[in-house]
């Protein structure tokens, strides 16, 4: 016998010392050695139609079947190629339909390699999720990474093949999952009962079992996978926990020693630990690409606010929203409506998670659809109420303002539902615009909501803000003193409450609307 790569080539004739003695003479080889079905295929092939196909011309693996390479076929070593007539016909089968039946089985003996690499890469998968339950996130690397490991310590043992077995969820069956130096076959095989499987037993429980002689009298009370001469089985842990076994098979019996054990338990480790590597590389891959889509939708929210703007002759618009997260759950809009009167709507939604922020969406695409017609303010807040609780069964509780106003007279109205709050001041004073204590829209399929009227001067400022400044521990008194200080013809009189609330911790979220009147 001799090590080539992961294959094992063996003479025809099994030597003496391989076959068990127990009177046999015609005692299959050893199932280390086996053929593959391929490879029992082609010596069939052979045989029934007298031809061989050229190894040396024999396609490898290809994905596109149009690239393929036409299969050469030789005569069999059994045929007279020395004859000096030789003929095409000689051989039971003609070679040109030889070659095209060679040629169909290489195309379905590719096809059937491709499904055996797809196969293994999910048993690795699968192997990945008795550690964690993730997918791993790169099967490639790590079926090479495991393969690799059983190659060196099989190298290491100077033995022939290893395999890995995982338990199902029952505990009651061993699973295939990786192999090294056995047929792919073996991964498609009809899983090992745990009931019985003597060696994988004393393996989970003692860590590590040798066996020196497969073939003596107590020989098959191990119930080894493999007929082997020798076997090591090593017990894989998930903490304290066994998942699974490996294996390692030398064809030649040999004697065992501490050794041997320390190598099969090493291996057992280092297989247990590429697999966890290959979860958590999946578990940063999905914290990654969670980071990167929560990225995209704060940038998608803030490109959809408005940006501050003269909305219309005397009148000037801006708004804020600063948020603790990297996403908000509030919102800020204005437009003049057909009819000429001016519009603005400030919102939050109660829900301060994801959730919330996907429930002010859909409160404000309501708000844009329903401004295209006539409609008054407590219409508005119906409407998106009605929205919100027809297109979710979960809660999609949203505080809402709404306010619209002749920009000739100032004169407007408002209503508002839900903790949004607002005032207007001017230079001698402040009042308040609404009163809060409302519920918020979609908590019943009535809205209770807040209505007014008011009238916005020359000068004067209307600023509708969330409950967050609030809680944030910015008063009434302060909001209203930096509005009615700041100068009724700035271009930003915002800018003044932001640089003095600059200094109060954001622990929530922060969101205000202000609609000033410049003084002719």
């Amino acid at each position: 016998m001799r090590l080539d790569c992961q294959e094992y080539a063996v003479e025809k004739t099994a030597p003496n010392h391989l076959r068990i003695h127990r009177g046999d003479e015609n005692a299959a080889e050893s199932s280390i050695n086996a053929r593959t079905t391929s490879q029992k295929f082609w010596q069939a092939f052979s045989a029934a139609t007298g031809w061989r196909v050229d190894a040396s011309h024999r396609p490898s693996v290809q994905t596109d079947t149009s690239r393929r390479k036409p299969v050469r076929v030789l005569p069999a070593v059994g045929m007279d190629v020395m004859a000096d007539n030789p003929v095409d016909a000689m051989p039971p089968v003609e070679k040109a339909s030889a070659a095209e039946l060679a040629q169909l089985a290489t195309e379905m003996a590719s096809d059937i390699e491709m499904l055996q690499s797809h196969v293994r890469k999910r048993e690795v998968e699968l192997a990945a999720m008795a550690v964690a339950p993730y997918h791993t996130a790169d099967v490639e690397e790590t079926c090479a990474s495991i393969e690799g490991t059983l190659r060196d310590a099989a190298e290491a043992l100077r033995f022939d093949a290893a395999a890995i077995y995982v338990l199902d969820d029952d505990t009651q069956f061993l699973n295939t999952r990786v192999v090294f130096g056995l047929p792919q076959e073996r991964l498609t095989a009809e899983p090992r009962a745990l009931r019985g499987s003597r060696g994988d037993l004393e393996a989970m429980v003692q860590e590590v079992v040798m066996i020196d002689d497969l073939h003596n009298e107590i020989g098959s009370t191990w119930n080894a996978p493999e007929n082997a001469g020798s076997a090591i089985c090593a017990a894989i842990y998930k903490g304290d926990l066994p998942v699974g076994t490996l294996w390692l098979f030398s064809q030649n019996r040999k004697p065992l020693d501490k050794s041997h054990a320390a190598i099969a338990r090493m291996a057992a480790k280092l297989v247990a630990l590429n697999l966890s590597a290959a979860v958590q590389s999946r578990a940063q891959l999905s914290s990654k690409q969670a980071t990167e889509a929560v990225a995209d939708i704060a940038a998608w929210q803030y490109s959809a606010l408005p940006a501050s703007n003269d909305i219309a002759s005397g009148w000037f618009v801006d708004g804020m929203i600063d948020s603790p997260d990297r996403w908000a759950t509030g919102w800020h809009a204005w437009d003049v409506l057909p009819d000429g009167s001016i519009m603005l709507a400030i919102a939050e939604a109660v829900d301060h998670h994801a959730n919330g922020a996907m429930a002010a969406t859909t409160a404000r695409a309501a708000l844009t659809a329903h401004s295209g017609y006539r409609h008054s303010p407590r219409q508005m807040l119906q409407r998106i109420s009605d929205t919100l609780w027809q297109t979710n069964t979960a809660d999609q509780l949203v505080s809402l303002m709404y306010l619209r106003l002749d920009p000739e007279t100032g004169e407007g109205e408002v209503a508002v539902a839900g903790q949004i709050e607002g005032m207007i001041a001017g230079d001698y004073g402040y009042r308040p615009l609404v009163a809060s204590g409302c519920r918020p829209l979609a908590s019943s399929f009535d809205i209770d909501c807040f209505e007014s009227t008011f009238k916005l001067a020359q000068g004067e400022k209307l600023l509708a803000y969330t409950g967050g400044l609030r809680k944030d521990g910015i008063g009434q008194d302060l909001i209203g003193c930096c509005m009615r200080n700041s100068d009724s013809n700035a271009k930003d009189p915002l800018a003044m409450l932001r640089r003095e609330i600059a200094d109060f911790p954001i622990r929530n979220e922060r969101g205000a609307l202000m609609l000033a009147r410049r003084s002719q």
